[in-house]
């Protein structure tokens, strides 16, 4: 597709035009996809023994290491959610420029290590040349001056371990999807 003059998007077209693309195309994906679990079910695994919760919030409840799923199910299909479950650092690929990664940097794995000594481990919330905010796996929010930390360092290797069927069933796996397709189609 040509550049738009100075935004390089779509052939003359406004910002709400290209927005009324999107949308139409997204409209289209979401009649084509037909949860092949059961919602109900995808639910409580998702709060109970899958324990999605306990790092991704959906409509406000849940955890917040992760991203927030609650529009994922309106804007992915089915087999790219199972696919960032099994393989969850794929998105996170090595040498992917910002702008066309599938997670922004505050995903990105971080461990520092203290001038006292001690290892912090989470993902980025936020950083520039001189400081990193970041939050471990207990939730806690951590802020540093990198000049004075002993080391500093990132990884593409999401802290979401890859689920492969010996931890969730292809059948628990499809429930959740399908969970969070119908919440994506609110």
């Amino acid at each position: 597709m040509p550049p738009n003059g100075t935004t390089g998007q779509g052939v003359g077209m406004t910002d709400e035009e290209i927005w009324q693309v999107i949308t139409y195309l997204r409209s289209i994906q979401r009649r084509a996809e037909q949860p092949r679990g059961n919602a109900a079910n995808g639910k409580e695994l998702f709060y109970g023994n899958a324990n999605c919760s306990g790092c991704h919030m959906v409509e406000g409840k849940g955890g917040r290491l992760g991203p927030d799923l609650t529009t994922l199910g309106g804007a992915r299909t089915a087999d790219y959610m199972v696919d960032s479950v099994r393989n969850p650092s794929r998105s996170l690929a090595q040498g992917l420029a910002e702008a066309t990664k599938e997670f922004p940097q505050e995903y990105e794995t971080v461990t520092v290590v203290t001038a006292d000594g001690k290892e912090i481990t989470g993902v980025t919330l936020n950083e520039d040349s001189f400081t990193v905010q970041l939050m471990d796996r207990s939730e806690r929010l951590y802020s540093f001056e990198k000049d004075k930390l002993r080391s500093f360092k990132k990884s593409r290797v999401s802290l979401m371990p890859a689920y492969d069927t010996s931890l969730l069933s292809d059948k628990d796996l499809q429930d959740i999807v399908a969970y969070l397709l119908s919440v994506g189609a609110k």
